[in-house]
């Protein structure tokens, strides 16, 4: 994965937007993001600028994100080029210690996650409002996907709150989620409604209603269209806190 696309990736996750739901604002195919994220497909500059509008940040022309790799390189052939005059003679001049150069560490990681990247995803933690990387872990890939699901799409959300102890999902927990768009199905689900972000037992109803339920020791259920809740993801699979 690229850095911009790793940029376009992370800034899309905390939007709480699927790669098909950026496609569609963008006028463009799920598969042309998909492309950008994984680092298959150059962006052009024009195109950077529809994303940043998109995503409400500027991310700024596509030569600044080889600026580093530029900046290693020539850190490197520096070195190589100074090297023979340093085993040339031995006067005091040409015995200088020259400090090591701390940009060589970047590179090394960037090394090691291409190297990974085909069988391992980095996959993000977030919290409920999606604007700050709490931590990530590594997860394997099996047919391009993570535990049967789209790689992209795939993030720990960190449960705040205990409104689902009732469901032994309690605060400090971490739950796998996919990024989806509605409820294809009834499940636990991270949704936002009424100006808050919250996790909660989703049912569909008859007559296009939605069932929300939560439980912190008493059920509480609220009915709601449709129309006034955001699905931002789905909870798949729980990890425990001891």
């Amino acid at each position: 994965m690229s850095r911009i696309g790793q940029e376009i990736n992370k800034l899309r996750l905390q939007k709480g937007l699927t790669p098909k739901q950026l496609a569609r604002t963008l006028g463009v195919s799920e598969g042309f993001i998909l492309d950008i994220e994984s680092g298959r497909k150059i962006i052009s500059d024009d195109m950077i600028g529809r994303v940043s509008k998109a995503l409400d940040f500027e991310l700024g022309p596509i030569g600044l994100f080889a600026s580093e790799d530029r900046q290693a390189d020539r850190a490197d052939n520096t070195q190589r080029n100074t090297a023979p005059a340093f085993a040339a003679g031995r006067t005091a001049v040409q015995m200088k210690a020259v400090p090591k150069q701390p940009v060589q560490s970047q590179p090394v990681q960037e090394v090691w996650d291409d190297a990974f990247g085909n069988i391992l995803k980095t996959v993000p933690v977030y919290d409920y409002r999606m604007d700050r990387l709490l931590d990530k872990k590594l997860l394997p890939i099996e047919k391009n996907k993570v535990e049967g699901f789209q790689k992209e799409k795939v993030f720990y959300l960190d449960i705040e709150d205990a409104d689902m102890s009732g469901f032994r999902i309690f605060k400090g927990d971490r739950a796998l989620s996919v990024l989806v768009g509605d409820i294809d199905a009834d499940g636990i689900y991270f949704v936002e409604y009424n100006g808050t972000r919250a996790v909660r037992q989703v049912k569909k109803l008859q007559a296009d209603r939605l069932l929300l339920v939560s439980n912190k020791g008493t059920l509480i259920t609220e009915t709601v269209s449709p129309k006034n809740i955001k699905v931002i993801a789905r909870l798949v699979k729980l990890e425990i806190s001891l």
